[in-house]
């Protein structure tokens, strides 16, 4: 795909329709560039041209293009973050991994651990789930509830009624904001509540958090800090921040 085309389809997923004139200026080429692409890709079934502009055809290519936003945000550093969490899996181990990103860059790494055995991963995002099909040493067991479009994360209570007889040794967890004060918060309630829920259960939590995330607050706070076992993030994250998360006894490792 040519670059150009990727730039509009993102633009196109995070606004859901855009004007030639807005795509010329943001891409610095012609109105005339711009509505040859929009054609081009009118004819590959991925836009609606409309007047002086253009719309996403299909549903599932917003989806997938919004996600796909998320996913290259400091995706360097979600990649070290993902690579560094993976080591602390072991055969055995019941874990859970959520619908983030990072933690989607964690279940990357662990298709590589095929020195895994018996090792039971319940993934609550279906592009999580998607990434670890192909492991064949890995048990993969999918929770019931619903599933959000944007995301990808499957939520509410058929979701929470599911984990109630399950044992997990080991939640990774994302999270769109963190502090010292406020803990960890996220942006939807429903995965909140199930975070909550998920902190409360896992034998050990383990939150993944690119250094991104420590200058933002999300609605609402699903664990205070002292709840969680370890903080893994990168060398971008606050020195001062980091300090008090340690001194509250977390187990905080930096990626280079």
């Amino acid at each position: 795909m040519i670059v150009r085309h990727k730039k509009i389809l993102e633009r196109l997923a995070a606004t859901e329709n855009v004007s030639v004139a807005e795509l010329s200026s943001q891409l610095s080429v012609s109105e005339v560039t711009i509505r040859a692409d929009l054609t081009e890709l009118a004819e590959e079934g991925k836009v609606l041209r409309v007047h002086g502009g253009a719309q996403l055809l299909e549903e599932r290519v917003r989806q997938e293009y919004s996600f796909q936003i998320r996913k290259n945000e400091n995706s360097e550093n979600k990649i070290k973050i993902g690579k560094y969490a993976a080591q602390f899996v072991n055969s055995l181990d019941s874990i859970l991994l959520d619908s983030s990103t990072t933690v989607l860059a964690m279940a990357k790494a662990l298709r590589e651990r095929t020195d895994l055995k018996e090792t039971t991963v319940i993934p609550t995002g279906i592009w999580t789930a998607i990434e670890l099909m192909s492991c064949t040493n890995l048990n993969i067991l999918m929770p019931s509830g619903y599933l959000r479009s944007i995301s990808g994360s499957i939520t509410g209570s058929p979701t929470s009624t599911f984990f109630e007889n399950l044992n997990i040794n080991k939640a990774f967890l994302g999270a769109l904001g963190v502090s010292f004060e406020n803990g960890l918060s996220d942006s939807h309630l429903l995965e909140i509540e199930l975070k909550k829920m998920l902190v409360n259960k896992a034998d050990e939590v383990i939150v993944l958090i690119d250094s991104s995330k420590f200058s933002q607050n999300g609605i609402a706070s699903y664990s205070n800090i002292k709840n969680i076992s370890k903080m893994i993030t990168d060398s971008g994250a606050p020195k001062n921040i980091i300090k008090k998360i340690r001194s509250a006894g977390i187990d905080v490792h930096i990626v280079e």
